[in-house]
């Protein structure tokens, strides 16, 4: 195996002192702040998805009141494909793109495969499943740096980056 870097200025092998960082130096640059998605965006955008999922249990809880129990599966489908199949298609839920957002992958900057959409969403749902961890889940990016990613982004290598509004989602 050989080292990538050759250390000739020192005799032990360490690297030289010029090549250490000083305390607090950043090593490279980070991600453009004004082009990650702000903490009062998305939560605006969460509460309109949670709205829209409420209309859609209303919904099927009076489909299945007046039509049968056939409607039970579709709301469960819905429910659960909702957040995955739009952010896998479109980059982005209803409330995000009223928003002005989208959910990219942090490395390239590519849409989402259904995988990755299911995954961040099934992250979502357990952290609402476990209540504390849903409340550190929801305000964790207003404090992480640099991505200012949630616990769901993180499991899911994502980032949610702002666009520019009247757009569609591509």
């Amino acid at each position: 195996m050989e080292l990538q870097q050759q250390f000739t200025d020192s005799p032990y092998g360490y690297p030289d002192w010029r090549s250490v960082p000083y305390v607090g130096e950043r090593r490279s640059a980070g991600p453009d702040e004004d082009a990650l998605g702000r903490f009062g965006a998305r939560l605006a955008a969460r509460v309109l998805d949670i709205g829209v999922l409420m209309a859609a249990v209303f919904l099927a809880n009076v489909l299945t009141d007046y039509a049968g129990g056939g409607f039970t599966l579709l709301f469960i489908v819905v429910v659960a494909g909702y957040e995955p199949v739009l952010t896998t298609v479109y980059g982005a839920t209803l409330g995000k793109w009223l928003c002005g957002l989208r959910v990219v992958r942090r490395d390239d900057g590519g849409g989402l495969g259904f995988g990755r959409a299911l995954w961040r969403w099934a992250c979502v749902l357990i952290g609402c499943a476990i209540p504390v961890l849903g409340v550190v889940n929801l305000l964790r990016c207003a404090w992480d740096r640099p991505y200012r990613q949630c616990l769901h982004d993180k499991a899911a290598d994502t980032v949610v980056c702002r666009v520019r509004q009247g757009n569609p989602p591509r």
